[in-house]
């Protein structure tokens, strides 16, 4: 009796101290959010901004181009950007990357992280997407109809898998360089779009979207869009294709065709932005 006495207090006395117990939980989770939503770039004196000018050269222009305006990258000088709302935000994408795209990691000091982030937020003075030539909307009918690019590349959740997807392409790519993929496809194809030639141990050619490769094997996604897979000690040949299977429309459109699709192109960005 006397134990069951003293388990029922102690029961009573936890339920009166968790209340209290949550509320300051909560109350120091709330503060620890604000104080890392609030922080603020410690570094962005005209100094710091020409420092970080030097490393953005060194480091992102390959991407961003020479003065931030964007190329295999997003423009920089839009105020646009999505994954750095915040201070603390920028300094997380430059130190950490974003997943799933080509924005890498960067080692560098806190201070030229930072420094970079001031930078950065330097160009953005025009505020306003970039002027295109073209008519975005002779460009859809173009893409969607004349040359059916959507039986590769997806829109929206529309068209095919087998090219990068395009929903947000004029975000993610300057005009320049949405002309330049046009015009000469090969300039630029990323590891995750080479494509697999290989014979099998019967003899068989295949074909196919080279998914995963390793030491000892290989993925691919075939012609009919089936998951093929096999071992590399089984294989007659083996050859990687480097090239884009896209052709080229430098000779397939007019100068007003290619206005007209990098118009719909750089359309593409969420928001209407």
């Amino acid at each position: 009796m006397a134990l069951r006495k003293d388990t029922s207090m102690m029961l009573g006395r936890i339920q009166r101290f968790l209340p209290t117990a949550l509320c300051v939980f909560l109350a120091a989770a709330g503060a620890l959010a604000g104080q890392q939503t609030a922080v603020e770039n410690p570094y962005t004196s005209a100094k710091d901004i020409a420092a970080g000018e030097q490393t953005f050269r060194s480091y992102c222009t390959i991407c961003h181009g020479r003065t931030g305006e964007g190329a295999k990258g997003p423009d920089l000088t839009l105020g646009i950007f999505r994954n750095a709302t915040s201070d603390a935000a920028m300094f997380s994408v430059i130190r950490y990357g974003i997943p799933g795209t080509d924005m890498p990691r960067h080692y560098m000091s806190d201070a030229g992280i930072w420094q970079v982030a001031a930078y950065v937020r330097s160009l953005s003075a025009r505020g306003s997407t970039a002027e295109v030539a073209g008519d975005p909307v002779a460009g859809a009918r173009i893409f969607h109809e004349q040359e059916n690019c959507s039986q590769c590349h997806a829109v929206d959740g529309r068209g095919g898998r087998r090219a990068p997807n395009l929903t947000e392409v004029g975000w993610r790519r300057s005009p320049d360089y949405l002309r330049a993929s046009l015009v000469d496809p090969n300039a630029d194809v990323p590891p995750k779009w080479w494509s697999l030639r290989l014979i099998d141990s019967d003899g068989a050619t295949v074909t196919g979207w080279r998914l995963n490769e390793d030491t000892y094997s290989v993925r691919l996604l075939d012609a009919n869009d089936n998951l093929r897979a096999f071992e590399k000690r089984d294989l007659r040949e083996l050859e990687r294709i480097e090239t884009s299977p896209m052709m080229s429309y430098e000779d397939m459109l007019s100068e007003q065709e290619l206005d007209d699709l990098v118009a719909y192109l750089y359309s593409l960005r969420s928001n209407g932005r």
